[in-house]
Parts: structure tokens; sequence; C-alpha cells
């Protein structure tokens, strides 16, 4: 919702209340023992109540540009954005020279 505030200010949009419901559906499949578990989200569904004396037609273009300009929104979508370093017992660790049984 930060990014419907940013933006209803970039816009000049009246944006009055917003109230989100967001329901997070996730799952689990594989071996933890054959260390083969992959996580994953399923279905994030987000419901808004907006409020706001702006035409319909401004308020889409709001909405639009708080989903396309929300950093984690565009992040799920792109995993290798992730770069994972791991120190070991203070020493640089390499998974990968580890692979899983």
């Amino acid at each position: 919702m930060t990014q419907l505030e940013r933006y209803a200010q970039m816009m000049k949009v009246d944006l009055g209340q917003v109230k989100a419901n967001i329901a997070y559906s996730v799952s689990s499949e594989g071996s933890v023992l054959r260390q083969t578990v992959q996580a994953k989200a399923d279905k994030i569904a987000i419901h808004y109540d907006v409020t706001s004396g702006d035409s319909p037609e401004r308020v889409a273009g709001l909405m639009r540009n708080a989903r396309n300009g929300c950093y984690a929104r565009q992040s799920f979508g792109r995993p290798e954005l992730f770069d994972d370093t791991i120190n070991l017992n203070g020493e640089p660790f390499n998974m990968d020279d580890y692979p899983a049984p």
C-alpha cells in the first residue's frame, strides 16, 4: 500500500482510504531427507477496498502504476535476482561443492 500512497501523490489522485485483504497460499513437495524439498507460493490473492473522489480512469491508472512499481511484486517473478553467499565458521562456503545425495 506504500506504492499506492506514493503514486497517488505523484499523479495527484485523490486517494481517500485503502484497505487490503491478502491471502497467501503455499505448499511444498519433495523430501527433506533426500534434500529435494521445494517450497512454492501457489497463489497470492489481494483484494483492495479503495475510497476515492477521483474518476475511475484515474484510480485505474494509479492501481496499475502501484502494481507495476511494487519492488516486492516484481521480484517474486524473478528468482534469479537472488545472489546468496555463505560463510561457514568464518570462511567462504559453497554448497555446490557438496551436492545433495
